[in-house]
């Protein structure tokens, strides 16, 4: 006997897979021709198409024995085509590829299936899209479940009751813009021998200005989705990506999107997931807006911000080395440090330029020629802004328990053991003469001992960019502690 199958609380309209298809490809003379081939669309892949049969072929000669030349390479905005489902796709930003006469490939940043038929000229415009991102509900702080009824000892009653919370249901609305949070749910309670309810967390998008799929994810899905790791303090999958011209259509006529950064595998919320994650905000708890902090963050990367330009694509990027982990982490404290003081440093730098005018001309009058032109070529022309600046303003504003982690830290130890000089080596100094011997090389550490600091490094680097956010005060602290388990 087949086990019962598992519910899913968001059913998706299509399926990743191969997809038999006829292709409208464009002739030599502005028109369309039917090509048939195949749909290739799968997690962490970009999607595909493959084609057969007579192809549009540039050739150099029409004659019987006609020359051209292979590969042949065509740029396409978008490329439609009907399935053999009775579905559509369109194959957006990419490149058609004729290897020989009977056989082409397709490969495009994004592909949209549908149930209605795409323009072949122009990108769809969507007013809406709906998405799932891990930790999603982490960060809201609020179960789907208010309470449940269930017979306790014999006698009760024998009824099981779940009351769904009304509460766990976010919209926030800026300008022409809003952002709905909610849980969607499936119910099992038909079949008489089985009762069970599965809740997922759904983000909702609606703009008045109706986006192309690569503007929507450029603006909206991508900066989510780095925010939400930022937040939760790990890489997180975005696992679906549906589309809609009217926010008001049914979620079968909703265009489905796929692109090598889509899983298309939705979650059902489960405690255990919940509590494996731990976010530093709790939009509930908080008073947070989640829109808020989306659009504080493109502010921040709109400005160059130089934490969240070098932070905004580490968040999401596993397995790098520690070597250079550290590195962009210390380079996005430093950079944030320059960005923040901007004023103050240059100040400095004016006061400092008239300094070293008056030193150089006393310098020209009392030194011979070659000493001064070598203290002239070897005076530094700007103000110092160096990282042990950074590290010591940010040490200060954290817990302290991350000085205390990283000077117990065997990394900061070794640096200190090899310092000859009188007296400890600040924490900030010993961080900063790492981070000048392995950028140039004269010096190496254990790839173990560095990664134990970039870890309380990255936290330090999250509460900075939280704060940033205008996150409040216990945001940033949380972010900075050593999380359990």
């Amino acid at each position: 006997m087949d086990p019962a199958k598992d519910i899913s609380a968001v059913k998706l309209p299509f399926e990743t897979g191969e997809y038999l298809i006829t292709w409208d490809v464009p002739d030599l003379k502005g028109g369309l021709i039917a090509i048939p081939g195949l749909l290739t669309v799968d997690k962490g892949k970009y999607p595909t198409g493959v084609l057969y049969g007579d192809l549009p072929i540039e050739w150099v000669s029409e004659k019987a024995t006609g020359v051209a030349s292979f590969p042949q390479h065509h740029g396409f905005d978008v490329l439609t085509g009907r399935l053999s489902n009775g579905g559509y796709v369109a194959l957006m930003n990419g490149e058609l590829s004729y290897t020989f006469p009977g056989h082409g490939r397709a490969v495009g940043a994004f592909a949209a299936l549908s149930l209605d038929p795409f323009d072949s000229s122009e990108h769809r415009r969507y007013a809406a899209v709906e998405l799932q991102i891990e930790g999603l509900e982490s960060i809201m702080g609020l179960a789907p479940i208010q309470h449940v009824k269930m017979p306790m000892k014999a006698g009760d009653e024998p009824v099981w009751e779940a009351t769904v919370n009304k509460d766990a249901k976010f919209t926030w609305v800026v300008g022409g813009q809003s952002m709905t949070f909610s849980y969607d749910y499936t119910v099992r309670a038909l079949d008489g021998y089985e009762f069970k309810m599965a809740f997922g967390p759904v983000l909702r998008l609606n703009s008045d200005e109706p986006l192309a799929v690569a503007d929507w994810w450029l603006e909206w899905v991508r900066p989510l989705r780095q925010l939400v790791s930022l937040l939760t303090g790990a890489p997180r999958e975005i696992r679906y990506f549906l589309s809609v011209v009217d926010a008001a259509a049914p979620r079968s006529h909703r265009d489905q999107v796929f692109g090598w950064d889509i899983t298309h595998l939705p979650v059902n919320s489960t405690r255990a997931a919940v509590e494996e994650i731990h976010s530093a905000v709790n939009l509930s708890s908080d008073s947070l807006s989640l829109l808020d902090l989306l659009h504080a963050w493109r502010r921040q990367v709109a400005a160059r911000h130089p934490l969240f330009e070098t932070y905004g694509s580490m968040a999401t990027t596993p397995d790098q080395h520690p070597r250079s982990r550290f590195l962009l982490l210390l380079q996005a404290l430093e950079g944030s440090y320059g960005f923040e003081n901007r004023t103050k440093h240059e100040a400095d730098k004016a006061k400092y330029g008239a300094k070293r005018r008056e030193v150089l001309a006393r310098a020209m009058q009392l030194l011979k020629k070659a000493d001064y032109a070598f203290i002239n070529k070897n005076l530094r022309r700007e103000a110092q802004q160096g990282l042990d600046s950074a590290l010591a303003d940010l040490l200060k504003r954290l817990p302290n328990e991350i000085a205390q982690e990283l000077a117990e830290a065997k990394l900061i130890e070794a640096v200190r053991a090899a310092d000859t000089g009188k007296g400890a080596v600040p924490l900030q100094t010993a961080l900063t003469r790492v981070r000048n011997a392995l950028s140039h090389g004269s010096s190496s550490y254990e790839p173990q001992d560095l990664e134990i600091a970039a870890d309380i490094l990255e936290r330090a680097v999250r509460s900075e960019a939280i704060r940033l956010l205008g996150a409040p005060l216990g945001a940033q602290n949380r972010a900075a502690k050593k999380t359990q388990g």
